[in-house]
């Protein structure tokens, strides 16, 4: 979910070659890492803090489950009952009593890609009322339990699977005929279903289940049938699971389960699995479907950062950057003190102090050290909200996860809680390099903020890093999403930037298991970033009209924001806030597509918001985008930069971006 007052906005960071934080320096090459989510036996322990006020947030949830906020079916555990979540190609609602299914379709419109719910297939189970309760929920899949069947969903696997411990019996919207032993078949509008049934049996309109049977719904795909997709179906998934492996690549592993069974993957993901069951239309574009047990991909492996190479700096670019950090240096702007732009003023000191060690600035150093350690015991004493009511963290028992007190759009609701704490880590880890005594003494709270939203194993206390999808390979925002488009996610760059600030964190702190996951989901979403945000691949989606995507939902993209219509808006917000780690991907983008986005979104005057993201992006874009970009920021109104920017870094990027770029 995004948000954002149409003023201030985030922040851009970068350090300096040469700063003295070891949080900067390059780290050494990660050695080859496979892990899966097991018990997260060492994690922090969420007692220190104050128990929450309740958010109120009503939950339909089995009692031995942690609850599943921002995930992609995060709205059948929360919130209103009957909003529909969407596994791809498919979509799903909860109704009283059973649920509807259907196959989506995109629809390209100039200002989104629409893929809305189709509830072309009800199901009513007998015995069964009320919207079902969550009973297993992880990254990948979750079980809803209805009277007496379990309804079992998975990202990519594009079935609804029914299954039933003592037997059950339920009414089809439609009727259906027998086309097999095990299969039957109906068509709805334009759409063909089918019913692999194990030990269960379809009469009309009639499903009936024995005792550990089975029945798996699915859309028959384009150039498919349904008998060769029912025998490619293998058991139900509802084991199924994530895992990674760090080498020369990042690579993700989804298990679905011990035996092959059908996947619906994009077409890239395709490559070497047993294929040819017909292919979905999706919002992404085709994908295929498979047979497999897993589906594993690699993506480049990004390090964290928290260093930008100025070591080629031409005289003149070094005296602009020095007096552009004298006047920022000197500037003492009053600190906000919620969980976003709190979080994200200390960011932005964090970086200016790099610079200053950078520059040998060591007054300004010494003032700008004295000024986060200063707000980071603040932020970093459990005690916090037990004396103030900002600049401290509370433990939502209810909801599983650390709450700021002073919250900010919707935090208490889980909203946001990557892009608020990925800002506090990266200062926290900067900081906390340069003096170890303030990374002892914020510690256990600062371990507590990484856990929220990136704990890299199983716990009752939080679930397996909140935000993000390991099958989509971004993140969510909304913690309950309460929305019929499902969960989304607006800024891919302060998601980026979370994994890159936990992966600092955990490298400052020692904690292995949590830096090896930081790292997976910093590459991923850093490839999700170009995949789906800034480079999108458009084909076969002709009639939508721009060259960048601003928000990912389940159900559609949109060419938009939570906060403003400017066409500078849907791509600051995926440059901002500018971090180290982003410079290699967002050069990855081909120069034509940087500056064909940076055009649209400028237009023909200097926009009033994101004006030095939208520069410090052309600048990757080659040495003439670069030159013309450095002379405009340097003649860029103060107006003009956002608060969590600054002058200094604005020029500090653009002069790196060479290398970036590789040019």
């Amino acid at each position: 979910m995004r948000r954002i007052a149409a003023v201030a906005t985030l922040a851009g960071v970068l350090a300096l070659a040469g700063a003295g934080c070891t949080a900067s320096d390059e780290p050494d090459a990660v050695p080859a890492t496979v892990a899966a989510a097991g018990p997260r036996e060492d994690g922090p322990d969420p007692s220190i803090l104050p128990t929450a006020a309740d958010a109120g947030v009503a939950t339909r949830l089995a009692a031995d489950v942690v609850p599943p906020t921002n995930r992609w079916y995060s709205a059948l555990a929360f919130g209103d009952p009957g909003l529909p979540v969407f596994p791809a190609p498919l979509s799903f609602q909860a109704v009283d009593g059973g649920f509807a299914m259907g196959l989506t379709r995109p629809d390209p419109q100039p200002a989104a890609i629409l893929a809305p719910a189709v509830a072309e297939l009800t199901v009513t189970v007998a015995g069964a009322s009320g919207f079902g309760e969550v009973t297993a929920a992880g990254p990948v899949g979750v079980t809803l339990t209805t009277g007496p069947v379990e309804l079992t969903l998975a990202q990519g696997v594009p079935v609804v699977a029914v299954t039933s411990d003592g037997g059950a019996e339920a009414t089809l919207s439609t009727p259906f005929e027998a086309a097999g032993d095990d299969l039957a078949t109906a068509t709805v509008g334009e759409t063909e279903y089918g019913i692999a049934l194990d030990r269960a049996t379809v009469d009309g309109t009639t499903l009936a289940l024995d005792p550990g049977g089975s029945a798996q719904l699915f859309a028959v795909p384009e150039g498919g049938d349904a008998a060769a997709f029912a025998s490619a179906l293998g058991p139900v998934v509802a084991g199924a699971d994530a895992s990674f492996a760090l080498g020369e690549a990042a690579t993700t592993t989804i298990g679905y389960a011990d035996e092959p069974t059908v996947v619906a993957v994009p077409a890239a993901r395709a490559v070497g699995l047993d294929c040819g069951l017909g292919s979905y239309a999706t919002i992404h574009g085709t994908y295929e479907v498979c047979r497999a047990s897993s589906v594993s991909w690699d993506v480049p492996l990004v390090e964290p950062s928290a260093a930008l190479d100025l070591g080629g700096l031409t005289g003149a670019q070094r005296d602009a950057i020095a007096a552009a950090f004298a006047a920022d240096a000197g500037a003492e702007p009053e600190l906000p003190a919620d969980t976003y732009f709190g979080a994200k003023a200390l960011y932005r000191l964090a970086n200016l102090l790099q610079v200053a060690d950078a520059l040998g600035e060591d007054a300004f150093a010494e003032q700008l050290q004295g000024t986060l350690e200063t707000q980071l015991d603040l932020w970093g004493a459990a005690d916090g909200c037990a004396e103030r009511a900002e600049r401290c963290f509370t433990y939502d028992p209810a909801l599983r996860g650390v709450v700021g007190l002073a919250t900010a759009f919707g935090s208490e609701q889980f909203n946001d809680h990557h892009f608020h704490y990925g800002y506090l880590l990266y200062a926290a880890a900067v900081a906390g390099a340069r003096d170890p005594e303030l990374a002892e003494r914020i510690g256990p709270v600062m371990d507590l903020v990484a856990e929220d939203i990136a704990a890299p194993g199983t716990s009752d206390a939080f679930p397996v890093r909140r935000a993000f999808d390991p099958v989509e390979g971004h993140s969510w925002a909304s913690g309950i999403s309460p929305f019929a488009d499902g969960n989304n996610q607006e800024s891919s760059s302060e998601a980026a930037l979370a994994w890159n600030a936990v992966a600092l964190w955990a490298d400052l702190r020692g904690d292995d298991a949590l830096g090896a996951s930081a790292r997976w989901m910093l590459s991923a979403e850093s490839e999700a970033a170009t995949r789906l945000w800034l480079a999108p691949d458009l084909t076969g989606l002709d009639g939508y009209a721009h060259p960048i995507v601003a928000i990912e939902w389940g159900a559609k993209r949109d060419y938009a924001t939570w906060f403003s219509d400017d066409p500078a808006a849907m791509l600051g917000i995926q440059v901002i806030p500018a971090q180290p780690a982003a410079a290699g991907y967002l050069a990855a983008v081909p120069a034509d597509r940087i500056v064909a986005a940076v055009d649209e979104a400028w237009g023909q005057t200097t926009p009033s918001q994101f004006a030095d993201y939208l520069l410090m992006y052309r600048a990757l874009a080659g040495d003439e985008e670069r030159a013309a970009a450095w002379a405009e920021a340097i003649e860029l109104p103060d107006s003009a930069i956002d608060d969590g920017d600054s002058r200094t870094w604005m020029l500090a990027w653009i002069a790196a971006a060479g290398r970036s770029a590789g040019s």
